[in-house]
C-alpha cells in the first residue's frame, strides 16, 4: 500500500486554490447542489481514485461510488460519482480528475506490458525503475502496482545495484570480485545486483559472485546469448533486461530468457482520457 499523507493531499488543493476560487465566488455558486460523475473514455486501468475520494471529501462532498485502483474499466464505465455543494465541487474536481488521469495512464501502460508478458505464459515480473517524474514517486509507484507491475527500486536507499559509474571509483569490473565480497560482508541479507553493458562484463560479474546481472541496452538476440552463457556458469544467476524495454520489444526479451523486465516506459506517455460531468441537481 502506498500511503499519501493528509499534508500531501491538502497541498494539492492549496496549490490549485491558495486563496479560494475567484470565479466560483463571483458567480455565487455556494449553496447550490451539484453532482460530479467521472467516466472512462477508453479501456483503462484505474488508479489513485482513493486519493481523489479523500480530496473530494475534504471539501465536504459526499462520495457515492468509486472504482478502486487496479480496476479494469471500459469506454463509458463510471469511475467516480459524488454530490455536494457546487462551490466545493468546483474547488476540487479538476485536481482529483487530473490525479486519476495521470495515474491511470501509468497504470494502463503497465497493464499493457504485463498482459504482453502473461500472453507468453511466463511469470516474469515487470519492474518499474526509479526513473519517474520528479516529485511524483508515490503516484508513479501506486500506478505501477495498480497495473500489475512491481517496483524495481523505490530509490537508492533500499537496494544494492552496482553501476559502471560506481566501479570507475572502485577499480573497474576487473576489481569486481573484491567489491562484491566487501559489500556482501557488510550486507549479508541483501542481494547484490551488477549492471553490465556487454557479454564480457556480464561474465566478469558472474565470476565475481553477483546475485543478479542487469543487462543495459542490449539487443534481444545478444541478450539471449548472454543469458545462456551466464546461466551455464551459474544456473541460479538472475538476468534482468533493462534499458529500452517497451511494448514493442518486451516479448522479445521474455523469449530471450529474462528473469525480470526492468523499464521506465510506463511512466512516459499521455494521461488516461476521462469524461467529467459536473451538473446541477434539480429537485
Amino acid at each position: 500500500m502506498i500511503y499519501f499523507t493528509e499534508y500531501e493531499l491538502d497541498h494539492l488543493i492549496e496549490d490549485d486554490a491558495p486563496v479560494g476560487d475567484m470565479t466560483t465566488q463571483l458567480l455565487g455558486l455556494a449553496g447550490k447542489p451539484g453532482s460530479l460523475k467521472i467516466f472512462a473514455r477508453h479501456t483503462m486501468t484505474v488508479c489513485c481514485t482513493e486519493e481523489a475520494v479523500r480530496i473530494i471529501r475534504k471539501a465536504g462532498i459526499e462520495v457515492l461510488f468509486f472504482a478502486v485502483s487496479g480496476t479494469q474499466v471500459h469506454e463509458g464505465d463510471k469511475i467516480l460519482e459524488a454530490r455536494g455543494d457546487a462551490a466545493s465541487l468546483h474547488l476540487v474536481w479538476r485536481t482529483s480528475g487530473v490525479l486519476i488521469e495521470f495515474a491511470s495512464g501509468i497504470a494502463t501502460r503497465t497493464r499493457q506490458l504485463v498482459n504482453l508478458v502473461e500472453a507468453e505464459e511466463m511469470a516474469i515480473p515487470v519492474a518499474g525503475t526509479r526513473k519517474h517524474q520528479p516529485f511524483l514517486k508515490k503516484v508513479a509507484l501506486k500506478a505501477l502496482i495498480a497495473g500489475g507491475g512491481v517496483p524495481h527500486r523505490t530509490g537508492i536507499s533500499d537496494t544494492i545495484l552496482i553501476f559502471r559509474e560506481h566501479l570507475l571509483f572502485s577499480g573497474g569490473y576487473e576489481n569486481l570480485s573484491e567489491v562484491i565480497s566487501k559489500v556482501k560482508h557488510q550486507q549479508k541479507e541483501r542481494k547484490v545486483v551488477v549492471e553490465v553493458h556487454s557479454l564480457d562484463e556480464a561474465i566478469l560479474a558472474v565470476r565475481a559472485d553477483a546475485d543478479a546481472i542487469q543487462v543495459d541496452k542490449m539487443k534481444p538476440n545478444k541478450f539471449r546469448e548472454t543469458v545462456m552463457l551466464c546461466k551455464a556458469l551459474s544456473p541460479n544467476i538472475q538476468m534482468l533486461a533493462a534499458g529500452g524495454v517497451n511494448a514493442s520489444n518486451i516479448v522479445d526479451y521474455v523469449q530471450a530468457g529474462a528473469d525480470v523486465l526492468v523499464t521506465s516506459w510506463m511512466y512516459f506517455g499521455p494521461p488516461a482520457d476521462i469524461q467529467v460531468k459536473l451538473e446541477p441537481i434539480t429537485t
